[in-house]
């Protein structure tokens, strides 16, 4: 009987790790731990006016895919993508708001998915891919971008974000709407010339809070970087804001941006945004 019990003892040794396994970490073939992953992706479109050096725009797209104990956050921050603001009516320097403290991000992927198109007043726009040295053993992948002139990537208009697919991405294809550029934030004291005298104790700022064209959103975020002082202030929804004078110097640029996210929402992304940030440079001198 004994002799018995241990031959069916045997027999079911084969079993016992799947069993087991169910409540474990499951393990892919080569031995790695398989975790589960989300997939985060950003469109960002800047544009921006200079008026001694022109405009310039540019854009860039990231597909991001990440380990589930990492947070999509924590990954921008990894890959330079992300965008550090004070929190609403206040400043803070820039440097200050970048070395915030970041959890520690596990390996990040960024997917190649294929083509990656934007197409604005009927002209499309390619952006080009670049393939992303792994030289830290935490970033590796494919990154999307393209500098190009200011008229190809207009302001106050509807943007396609056309994706083709690849890597386990479906193609897909959303739409944005871009806000218009923040000439229309008024800087008391700007000539006509764009350059601002600064005098007294703050510069004082005002912008229309309503949508300029039926259906879009009139809650875009203005916010100031203060140069050459690397000062960034976000002004609140008001339509009004100010910057006090202790953050310039004697003479630099005060860089006015309007802001938007719209939320990028497609099968296979787990959370996502297409940024607009539409930027103009003001001259200034301090008295």
């Amino acid at each position: 009987m004994a002799s018995l019990m241990r031959l069916v003892s045997l027999a079911l040794l084969p079993f016992l790790p799947a069993a087991v396994g169910c409540a474990g970490t499951v393990s892919t073939a080569d031995g790695v731990d398989a975790e589960a992953t989300t997939t985060t992706a950003v469109v960002a479109i800047e544009r921006t006016a200079d008026s001694t050096e022109g405009s310039r725009a540019e854009a860039s797209a990231r597909f991001i895919r990440i380990t589930a104990a990492s947070s999509a956050g924590d990954a921008l921050h990894t890959i330079g993508a992300a965008l550090d603001l004070p929190a609403t009516g206040s400043c803070a320097t820039v440097a200050s708001l970048a070395s915030a403290p970041v959890a520690q991000t596990s390996v990040v992927e960024l997917l190649d998915v294929g083509e990656v198109t934007l197409r604005a007043d009927g002209v499309e726009t390619r952006l080009a891919a670049r393939q992303l040295p792994d030289v830290t053993d935490v970033v590796s992948g494919v990154v999307y971008d393209r500098a190009t002139d200011s008229a190809l990537l207009p302001a106050a208009t509807s943007y396609t974000v056309h994706v083709a697919g690849g890597h386990g991405l479906e193609p897909l294809e959303v739409t944005a709407a871009a806000p218009g550029d923040p000439e229309d934030v008024r800087i008391v004291g700007e000539d006509v010339a764009g350059t601002l005298v600064a005098s007294g104790a703050n510069i004082e700022l005002s912008w229309s809070t309503s949508a300029s064209a039926p259906g879009e959103p009139a809650g875009d975020i203005v916010y100031v970087d203060v140069r050459p002082n690397g000062v960034r202030c976000v002004l609140d929804g008001s339509g009004h804001g100010a910057v006090s004078t202790l953050f310039l110097d004697d003479e630099g640029t005060l860089v006015v941006h309007r802001l938007r996210r719209e939320p990028l929402t497609a099968r296979g992304i787990d959370s996502g945004e297409v940024r607009f940030d539409f930027a103009r440079t003001v001259a200034y001198v301090r008295r």
